[in-house]
C-alpha cells in the first residue's frame, strides 16, 4: 500500500513539473511574440514620421568628345601666305627670278636690289586680302617704279606658289598644313587676277 501511495505521488509530481514546463514555454513565446509586435510597431512608426526620399535616376553625362581639328580660317590662309610671298620676294632665292623678270619686261629702270629691299618692308603689313591687293592691283595714280614692282611681285608670287609654296608649306611652322595646301590654287588664280581678288572662303576641315 505504501509502495502504490509513493508511486501515485511521483506521478503528480511529473505532471506538475510537466505542466510548469509547458506554461514557461507559452510564456516566453508570448514575450517574444509580443517584443516582435513591438518592433514591427516601432519599424512602422519611424517610417510614418521619416522624410520621404525619392530616388531619381542620374543622366548619363556623355563622354567628353576629343576637340575636332579647327577648320583652316580663311583670314590665317591669306594673311601667312602674304607674308610668304613678301618674304620669298625679298629673299637671295628669288633674285635671278626678279632679274628675269626685269630683264623680260624691259624694266631697265628698276634695280632689283631695290625692288626686294622694298618687298622685305611690306611683309610685316600684310594682314588682309586688301594688303595683298595693294601690292598687285595698279592704279592710275601708280608712278612708273610702283606698277613695275607690282608687276614683277605678281610674276615672282606666281614662281613661288608654282614650284615653292609645297616646301613652305611642310617645311615649316604652318599649322594646317592640308588647308594651306588646298588652298594654293585658289591663291594662285587670286594673284594671277588681282583685280578680282576679293575674298577667299573656306569651307575645309584639316
Amino acid at each position: 500500500m505504501r509502495f502504490l501511495k509513493k508511486k501515485i505521488n511521483l506521478k503528480n509530481d511529473f505532471l506538475d513539473e510537466l505542466y510548469d514546463s509547458e506554461h514557461e514555454s507559452d510564456s516566453r513565446q508570448e514575450s517574444i511574440s509580443s517584443a516582435d509586435t513591438e518592433n514591427t510597431a516601432s519599424q512602422n512608426s519611424e517610417a510614418s514620421t521619416s522624410p520621404t526620399v525619392l530616388e531619381f535616376p542620374l543622366v548619363a553625362r556623355k563622354p567628353r568628345q576629343k576637340p575636332t581639328c579647327p577648320e583652316g580660317n580663311s583670314k590665317n590662309i591669306i594673311k601667312n601666305y602674304g607674308k610668304a610671298l613678301c618674304s620669298f620676294a625679298s629673299s637671295d632665292l628669288a633674285e635671278p627670278y626678279v632679274k628675269s623678270v626685269v630683264e623680260k619686261r624691259g624694266f631697265y629702270y628698276i634695280k632689283p636690289e631695290a625692288f626686294m629691299q622694298f618687298m622685305g618692308t611690306k611683309k610685316s603689313q600684310i594682314n588682309s586680302i586688301e594688303s595683298i591687293r595693294g601690292l598687285l592691283v595698279i592704279d592710275y595714280n601708280d608712278d612708273e617704279i610702283s606698277r613695275a614692282y607690282k608687276i614683277i611681285f605678281q610674276e615672282v608670287s606666281v614662281i613661288f606658289l608654282k614650284y615653292f609654296s609645297v616646301n613652305w608649306i611642310f617645311g615649316g611652322k604652318i599649322v594646317h598644313k592640308q588647308a594651306h595646301m588646298k588652298f594654293r590654287f585658289k591663291m594662285l588664280r587670286r594673284i594671277q587676277d588681282p583685280v578680282h581678288f576679293t575674298y577667299l572662303r573656306t569651307t575645309i576641315k584639316v
